[in-house]
């Protein structure tokens, strides 16, 4: 065991990484909440460890370790991970939204990567295939203690309205931030053969790659039932949930995709959604209902958004997410760290 410096605080202290995030509300949800009784909340910062300044460091989104922009740099955060780990039993956990980043960073490391997997002392994974997944990639998280939980359900600012058949107008809707893993250039080229009338198609949010967004603009081109609204900033919460309710059909049509916010985000507003039938979302249909999260094979096309349009519409105006609330969730993850700050750090084998 690694030797733990004496603490004097009467709380373990929690860094986390970061505490919120404009881009991503999970993160802010997460953070408020862990059990405050239980642990002291701090934003980490890189210069806290040598210090013994945390009792445990919580990562979301570690890109630097998967995609480095320069290797020195990160194999210097690396050994004061090390460092701290070894002389204050600092633990060092990840919650695991991704398994590499889908962009960002100059290369891709496996040498980074593997030297931040296997200083892991636990891992927090938002659904079973996560887990099974990650292990298989990074063996050295084998090591590591686990908490397999779900990924929390979003608030409201306005309460949803329930779904209604009678207002059902096959209005479609794409949401959040586009990157190219999210395929909404091939969504909108599926939109474009749907011959089932009424049927529009929006698509709003922001491009995170040069050039993106002019290219579904132009597929996008000369056929008025689709909206295209890329913006430079991110959409206000008011807004976007206006916009949500204001259509009926959710679709996520990613190539590639291992827990998804924004499902959950979809159906906190009584939308059903329509995604592929990979990494965590068979596992949340199994939870909510196949009539509530309609997935399907391969790559998204004209006959899998007629297909969603023509199915049966749910039997409940609303889908039961009582296994997403943040409350259990949140209780979940404060025990499982406060656990992790008790027992000390182990050292990376």
């Amino acid at each position: 065991m690694a030797a733990s410096a004496p603490r004097d605080r009467a709380r373990p202290r929690l860094a986390l990484k970061p505490v919120s995030a404009p881009a991503n509300a999970y993160s802010g949800l997460f953070s408020r909440h862990i059990d405050p009784a239980a642990l002291d909340i701090v934003s980490f910062e890189w210069d806290g460890l040598g210090r013994g300044a945390y009792d445990v460091v919580v990562f979301h989104w570690p890109t630097e370790f998967f995609r480095p922009t320069r290797r020195k740099a990160t194999l210097t955060l690396l050994a004061k991970m090390a460092r701290d780990k070894w002389r204050h039993g600092t633990c060092f956990v990840w919650v695991a939204h991704n398994l590499e980043p889908h962009d960002g960073g100059s290369m891709r490391s496996a040498l980074t990567s593997h030297l931040f997997t296997s200083l892991l002392d636990g891992v927090v994974y938002l659904s079973r295939s996560s887990r099974e997944e990650a292990r298989r990639l990074y063996p050295g998280l084998r090591f590591a203690k686990e908490l397999v939980t779900v990924h929390g359900r979003y608030g409201a600012g306005t309460p949803p309205r329930p779904l209604r058949a009678a207002e059902w107008g096959n209005r479609v809707l794409f949401f959040g931030n586009i990157r190219g893993y999210k395929n909404v250039e091939r969504l909108v080229e599926a939109a474009r053969g749907v011959a089932r009338a009424p049927f529009a198609l929006t698509v709003i949010g922001t491009a995170g790659e040069a050039g993106l967004g002019e290219e579904i603009a132009r597929r996008a081109a000369g056929d008025p039932r689709i909206a295209i609204d890329i913006r430079d900033a991110f959409v206000a919460d008011e807004e976007l949930e206006r916009v949500i309710d204001a259509h009926d059909l959710v679709v996520l049509p990613y190539r590639n995709i291992l827990n998804s916010g924004v499902a959950l985000h979809a159906l906190g507003r009584n939308k059903p959604i329509l995604a592929p039938a990979i990494g965590s979302l068979p596992e949340l249909r199994e939870a909510v209902g196949a009539d509530w999260v309609r997935l399907f094979d391969g790559d998204i096309s004209t006959d899998v958004l007629e297909d969603a349009l023509a199915a049966p519409l749910p039997s409940e105006t609303a889908p039961d997410l009582t296994a997403y609330a943040w409350p259990k969730v949140g209780a979940d993850i404060s025990r499982f760290l406060t656990a992790l700050a008790d027992r000390g750090a182990r050292p990376a084998l």
